[in-house]
This record gives structure tokens, sequence and C-alpha cells, in this order.
């Protein structure tokens, strides 16, 4: 946006900026002034979507200069992401005139839920002429094994401003709106069925990334009760996938990890895993419950699981006896019957149908206004205890 347009939310913004880091300007007289020699402009290629608890991504920031004079500019940023936030939950990014990226030191207002900050280098840009400068954003949500285990966002409004040393007002500035999107993860075609001793349950669990962000120190995590055990297929073989106990859990005593830990998921790619899972003989009759929760840059130690996770609702199946090679049927056996009215017809076997999915958590996940993605420890979600991030 020319200066000459300049709205007066521009000011405010940078005020606003410049506020939260703290500096303090020493404004002559006439810095509020406009300079009609001047005629910066700044066009942004944002990115249009970044991934929640992903690795950043470049996009670049242009500036002109269609005036007759010029002055040396700072480029201030504010990024407003909501006040569910912390300090280390969004990172940017420059690449310094010596080539090597350089961090911006942004100071969050968790009032506010802006971040704001600048590079440290000026830009100088002649009339006639333009200068192209590389950067990036991420709302990594913590760093390496350190995230950030609540709060998170669905959207950042990013605005860039070239403002003149020692002034308040922006020559330029641009606003851009960037989603914020978190992986998508679900449990495929999962027999409603299984039975106690029996044969396990196959199933594929599919991890996917829609976003230009990479990902790094990736788990994907499957929960279940404590009578089972579970397998993946690596390399066309059965694998024993060892169980890591949930500490207090009421219902998902166990936790396995079907992807990771720390493992990384390419941008716009997705994988899926097959797992089977299998019932101790002496597990009851009744309905059991999966669930399946992505943990980013876990945290070492105990508790186990406690990152930047996102879970999805419980998968249901029925235990049951009727899948025996000689079924004796019960009382127990016939009350744990899928309650769901069924079309009219032969109705399928049952190692043919399906689970459901539906919400079973003992704890809510709501709690973030419109729509935004919430995040905390895997434990969180699963009733074992509610934490509050530590640092």
């Amino acid at each position: 946006m020319n200066r000459r347009a300049l709205r007066a939310s521009a000011v405010a913004t940078v005020a606003a900026a410049l506020a939260l880091s703290g500096a303090a300007l020493a404004l002559a007289p006439s810095a509020a002034a406009v300079d009609p020699t001047r005629g910066m402009t700044v066009s942004v290629d944002a990115p249009k979507e970044i991934g929640a608890s992903g690795g950043p991504v470049e996009f670049t920031e242009t500036f002109g200069n269609t005036g007759t004079s010029f002055v040396p500019e700072n480029l201030w940023f504010s990024a407003n992401a909501g006040t569910a936030l912390f300090d280390d939950s969004l990172t940017m990014d420059y690449q310094a005139a010596d080539g090597q990226w350089k961090p911006i030191d942004l100071t969050y207002s968790n009032k506010t839920g802006v971040f704001g900050g600048k590079t440290t280098e000026v830009f100088s840009v002649a009339p006639g002429t333009t200068q192209t400068v590389h950067l990036r954003i991420g709302v990594p949500m913590g760093t390496p094994h350190h995230g950030d285990t609540n709060g998170g966002t669905d959207h950042v409004t990013l605005t860039s401003s070239l403002v003149p040393v020692g002034e308040l007002m922006a020559d330029a500035d641009h606003v851009d709106t960037i989603k914020v999107t978190p992986l998508a993860h679900s449990f495929v075609e999962v027999p409603k069925y299984a039975s106690p001793g029996g044969a396990p349950i196959e199933f594929g669990a599919k991890l996917t990334n829609s976003t230009p962000s990479a990902y790094t120190n990736l788990s994907y995590v499957l929960f279940a009760d404590k009578y089972t055990s579970v397998q993946v297929l690596k390399d066309g073989k059965w694998t024993d996938v060892p169980a890591v106990t949930v500490p207090d859990a009421d219902y998902f005593t166990q936790g396995f990890y079907l992807v990771g830990p720390n493992s990384d998921l390419a941008p716009n790619t997705s994988t899926t895993t097959r797992v089977r899972v299998a019932w101790r003989a002496d597990a009851p009759v009744a309905r059991a419950r999966l669930e399946g929760c992505v943990i980013v840059n876990e945290r070492p130690g105990t508790p186990a699981f406690d990152g930047s996770t996102s879970c999805e609702d419980s998968t249901w199946l029925n235990i049951t006896h009727a899948l025996d090679p000689s079924p004796t049927p019960t009382p127990s056996a016939t009350a744990t019957a899928d309650p769901t009215p069924t079309s009219t017809g032969a109705a399928p076997a049952p190692a043919a149908q399906l689970a459901e999915t539906g919400s079973g958590r003992t704890a809510s996940t709501a709690g973030l206004a419109g729509g935004a993605l919430l995040l905390g420890g895997a434990a969180t979600f699963l009733g074992a205890r509610l934490r509050r991030r530590s640092q």
C-alpha cells in the first residue's frame, strides 16, 4: 500500500509492534509528517497456509520506490495469532545480506494476541529500484522436544510495514491472512467386532500433511485399554509395538507408537500404517475404544506423551465372543450388540462391519472459539489429568 493511501490503522499497528519490542523512539517534530517524495511500496508473496506445530514456510517481500527520494527503512512485523499462544508459539526469520537466516526477535502480548518485532537490518531502496527479502514464518508451538502442551490458533494476520528509521508512521504496509492447519489423522476401516483371545483386527492409521510445512519430532500414538496388544507392518513383517503406560489413566492405560517417536513428514504428503490390535482372552465382553493422537516435539521423561498434541474422536467397537470358532451365546454377548438401528435386508457378518467414530473422551476438547486448533498433552484429552504448560 502506498504511503499516501495508508490506512490510519497502520500507525496503530506499527506503534503496537514498537511497544511490544520495548523500543523507544526519539521522534522529531516532523516524524509523523508525510514526505511526498518517497513512494515506497510493499508486495508480499505470503503463504496461504502453514502447518500447526510444523516447520516454517519461506516467502518473499519486495520493496519498490516510485518516488524521487529514499531513506533507510526498518521492516516491522505485527503477527496477530490470538491470545491462546506462548512466546515460542510463532517464529519468523529473514535472510540477511550475507545469505544467512537470522531469527526475528518477536515479543508476544497475551493480552492482544500480537507478536511484534523487526529485522536487525535496514533497507534503502533507491528511486526506480526494487529489493526482495526472503523470510520464513511458522507456528511450531514450542521448541524441539519441548512442545507447548496447550493453546493454539487457526490463522495468523501478518502486517508488514516499512518504517523510516527514527519515525513512527509507515511508508508502506501490507496485510495477509495465513491459515494454520493441523495434521489430519484417522483410523481407516476399523472392524466393528473383535474377539477376546481371538485373531487381531487389522486397519490403517492415516496421517496427512496438506500444508507446505515440514514436520519433525513427530509421533502418531494409538491409545487403548490394558487388555490390548499392537503390531504394525514394517518392511513386509508384522512387528510388535511396545506398550507405554499412561499414568493415572482411567481407561486408555496404554499408548503405542504407530509412527515415531521423532519421525518426519514432508510437506503435502500422506502416509498410512497398517495396524493390528488384539485383545487378551480375559478382556471383558463390552464396548471398547481406540483413540489416535498426533504429538509433535514430545518432551522427554515423565509424564509420557507430553507435547503439542491433537487427538481424534474415539473409534468404538464391540468385544464379543460372536466371532469365536464355536460361539456360545450369552446374555452379556447379546447386550453388547450395537444399539444403532440397521437398514432392512440382510446384515453383513459381524467381521465385515466397520467400527463407528464418536466422542468418548472424559475431558472436553472445547475451549477455543472460532474453530481454533486445540492442543494439549495427550493425557489431557484422555482424561488422565489436566496439566498446565510448564516451562
